[in-house]
């Protein structure tokens, strides 16, 4: 089981790669899957800018590349997060809802999953991003509403499980 989860990670990791059209310093790429479907993003910095990541939706706007290509690209990252948890599933394994997979460019990884059903709370896919973005690439809400709903949420899970 752990190799065939290690050749997805590497797959996941080298499918990002091949769309992000620059040389870029870290990745967090974030799936949340469960038997209805889900979705996935990632996030990336550049050398020339490490504070700042760049939102994966960005890329076919801020780069001439082929849109074709990179939906391509998108829609596998999906089938390689779902296979990932099939993985899981086919080992009676605990299922999870959303993981987290963070590559340096020196090939360091780190894996986080996370087990609980967001599908069955009031946070939408849009509220878990902003949540996800403040636990793993540090942003701060700038509104109010981000801001109760960041405050809302480490308060009603404090062991913060994004």
């Amino acid at each position: 089981m752990e190799t065939e989860i290690n050749q997805f990670y590497r797959e996941i990791s080298e499918t990002v790669n091949e769309m992000i059209p620059t040389q870029w310093t870290k990745i967090y790429f974030y799936a949340q899957i469960s038997e209805t479907g889900g979705g996935t993003c990632f996030f990336y910095n550049t050398l020339e800018n490490e504070k700042n990541y760049k939102y994966s939706l960005e890329i076919p706007y801020e780069y001439d590349i082929d849109k074709e290509f990179y939906k391509m690209k998108d829609r596998a990252l999906f089938e390689l997060s779902n296979r990932l948890r099939n993985v899981f599933k086919d080992n009676q394994q605990e299922l999870w809802y959303s993981f987290t997979l963070s590559v340096n460019s020196d090939g360091k990884l780190k894996v986080h999953y996370d087990y609980t059903n967001w599908f069955d709370t009031d946070y939408s896919f849009d509220d878990q991003l902003v949540i996800w973005e403040y636990k793993y690439l540090g942003t701060e809400p700038d509104d109010s509403e981000s801001k109760t709903l960041i405050n809302k949420y480490l308060n009603e899970y404090p062991n913060n499980p994004i």
